[in-house]
């Protein structure tokens, strides 16, 4: 659409008369919510580059928090364009395919951060949401929770360009030591610097962001405290997915909670060999070959860096906390119930997910008259709800 809109016009094609609204970046989120979700909470459409899906995710940390909403969806999504892979081809930001066959490397493996070969990132696209809700709402829903966000936040850069190293921001989560909000928020859910165990890099293949962010965990852990020695593995998960621009956090966080639930740390495959101007972060550990930890990995730390100055991190438990946390404040009895409840719907979420993938069922269904029965007047029922604390949506759709 925005092609159409801003090249095919200029070359006399046709195009719909309506194409704007296409172009808008708020319409995607728009259309999904308004076609498969039918919510009715605030909008928020953040955009900072490569790091957007990690400043919704805090977006969203942010609402529940305020007080201002219980359950969020957050996420990013971007695109492959003639127009981004030329002009990242123009920086020197993505693999030369030539310069790295030159080099009797296999195309499987051009993306390669942190290798001394590496040569810039492989574009890919695609993205993904993350559900976001308040810890009372899964504990009485019994939602299945894969991680517990312990902090989100999002960082400018000041006076350094961000093109081609951001990050430089990011070192401000950890302003204060072990009296940073960042240390704070952990300690809070039982967790110290040294319980990190893994951190998922934003890891861009380029020469100059791969030394740059692992100086800056380097440095972040050296502020809060970490044990010298204590080894933090490293995963550079666009070396696999490449690099989906705005969606890339998505994938990084999936990427985490898979191994708080397995305790095993991926490998980077496209590693041969590190690059010596990583000896500036001796705490980091490259695998090549995957890890089966003899224990619990309790946290992780993510970076997403975007240009235009956008430095975010986040860091994630493993859902362990959540469980320990209902204990805490509503007994063991109540614990044991979310866990039951949240293995139920875990369980029946497999079944749909295959039947989708068997084609026994679609994998997403528009909803019909949002959530009212055909025969309700949706003209008098929407209002009601919408003003009426007191009014519910039925399983039948009726308001009642």
């Amino acid at each position: 659409s925005m092609r159409k809109l801003f090249v095919d016009r200029f070359l006399e094609e046709d195009i719909p008369s309506d194409i704007l609204q296409e172009t808008l970046p708020n319409v995607v989120a728009a259309h999904t919510m308004q076609a498969y979700v039918g919510g009715y909470g605030a909008m928020i459409h953040p955009v900072g580059a490569c790091a957007t899906a990690a400043v919704s995710v805090e977006e969203g940390v942010d609402k529940i928090k305020l007080g201002k909403a219980d359950f969020v969806v957050a996420g990013a999504t971007d695109d492959m364009s003639v127009e981004s892979i030329s002009g990242f081809a123009s920086m020197n930001a993505t693999a030369n395919s030539d310069a790295m066959a030159a080099k009797g490397l296999n195309e499987r493996f051009y993306s390669r951060a942190n290798d001394r070969r590496r040569g810039g990132f492989v574009e890919a696209q695609g993205g993904g949401t993350i559900l976001l809700t308040r810890g009372s709402v899964a504990a009485k829903l019994g939602l299945p929770v894969q991680s517990v966000v312990g902090y989100a936040a999002s960082f400018a850069d000041g006076a350094h360009t961000s093109i081609p190293a951001p990050g430089m921001g990011a070192l401000a989560a950890g302003r204060g030591g072990q009296g940073s909000k960042l240390s704070k928020e952990l300690a809070k859910l039982g967790v110290s610097a040294d319980d990190i165990s893994v951190v998922s890099k934003h890891d861009t293949s380029t020469n100059a962001n791969d030394p740059n962010e692992s100086r800056l965990h380097t440095r972040l852990a050296a502020a809060m405290g970490r044990t010298e020695g204590n080894p933090m593995y490293v995963v550079s998960q666009k070396t696999l997915t490449g690099h989906a621009k705005g969606g890339a956090a998505v994938f990084q966080t999936a990427g985490l909670g898979d191994m708080f639930r397995t305790a095993r740390i991926p490998a980077n495959r496209s590693l041969d060999c590190v690059d010596p101007e990583m000896a500036s972060a001796p705490n980091l550990v490259w695998l090549r070959e995957p890890l089966q930890l003899n224990r619990t990995v309790r946290a992780g730390l993510l970076t997403s860096l975007g240009f235009g100055h956008v430095s975010a991190l986040m860091a994630l438990v493993h859902p362990e906390a959540f469980r320990i946390a209902v204990a805490n404040q509503l007994g063991e009895d109540a614990a044991t119930a979310w866990v039951e409840t949240a293995s139920a719907r875990l369980r029946a979420g497999v079944r749909r997910r295959e039947a989708g993938m068997l084609g026994h069922r679609a994998l997403f269904e528009e909803i019909g008259h949002r959530r009212f029965a055909e025969d309700v007047d949706i003209d008098a029922a929407e209002p009601a709800m919408l003003l009426d604390p007191q009014a519910r949506a039925g399983e039948d759709g009726l308001l009642r």
